[in-house]
């Protein structure tokens, strides 16, 4: 059997968004016990989100563009801290949720971590398979995650919305959870050339955003990853392309003559599982 389908083959684990009964692997198609059917495309991914589309603010562009920053390094040193924190809370199994093109699973799976991954948007996850990988990828709906009550170790939330319901439901007791989100200074010289043309100059409040988080899980620790990049005439199109902070903005409009470098500054809650 072809590895982009016998990754799919683990017992127990996945669930049927129709009915919620086990899924498994037949050659290739996760079945259920009721019939219901999801074939395994050649790429390496399943979808399992019942028909249900993604934004189209996020599509195909906007993904490949965002690959290209983040390949670029821009992201790099929080890729590291997010590595660091599942691997010191010993997590082997892990999810990541809102995975987008897979740049987070698949370094994860490269340090020899069964990794899971979905988005609901499929463009992103095709990507995510390219070339091939360990990663068990779905197209899935975040409100419905297909994975089995208290399957997974920990959860990777980056830059993502989350539900913490759907969080809590598939993790193991005492599992984790890192959710990482925009910092204070996080692409403050793109905010700064952009103020006169944004709804709000500021990210969501943090503190708010923690107490939220809290309330759903007990909060273990809080850790910031922040640096400033050059940015240079190749990558800046990219970058105005793949962030939602210009959604509805005329970038050519911006004044961008002076932004020749950008901070990517996060911060990362830390929780687990009561």
């Amino acid at each position: 059997m072809k590895a982009c389908y016998e990754k799919f083959s683990i017992k127990n684990t996945f669930r049927c968004p129709k009915c919620g009964a086990a899924l498994s692997l037949s050659l290739q198609s996760l079945l259920c016990e009721n019939g219901h059917c999801f074939d395994v495309a050649k790429k390496g991914y399943v979808n399992l989100a019942l028909g249900r589309g993604g934004s189209l603010k996020y599509d195909k562009t906007l993904f490949e563009s965002r690959g290209i920053i983040l390949k670029a390094g821009f992201y790099a040193h929080i890729l590291e801290a997010a590595k660091t924190l599942l691997s010191e809370a010993g997590a082997k199994r892990i999810l990541d949720a809102g995975c987008g093109e897979g740049y987070y699973a698949r370094a994860l799976a490269a340090e020899g971590m069964e990794v899971y991954a979905f988005d609901l948007a499929k463009d992103a996850v095709a990507l995510a398979a390219e070339g091939g990988t360990p990663v068990k990828l779905m197209v899935a709906d975040m409100t419905a995650i297909p994975l089995a009550d208290g399957s997974m170790d920990a959860i990777l939330d980056a830059f993502s919305p989350a539900h913490y319901g759907e969080y809590k439901r598939v993790l193991k007791d005492a599992g984790r959870i890192v959710k990482i989100i925009p910092a204070e200074n996080h692409l403050k010289e793109l905010r700064a050339a952009a103020a006169p043309f944004l709804r709000h100059n500021e990210y969501e409040n943090g503190a708010d955003v923690e107490a939220h988080f809290s309330s759903h899980f007990r909060l273990l620790q809080t850790m910031e990853a922040e640096r400033t990049f050059p940015l240079t005439d190749d990558l800046l199109p990219h970058l105005l392309r793949m962030t939602p902070l210009l959604f509805g903005v005329d970038a050519t409009a911006l004044p961008l003559d002076t932004l020749r470098e950008i901070t990517v500054a996060a911060k990362l809650l830390i929780g687990e599982k009561e």
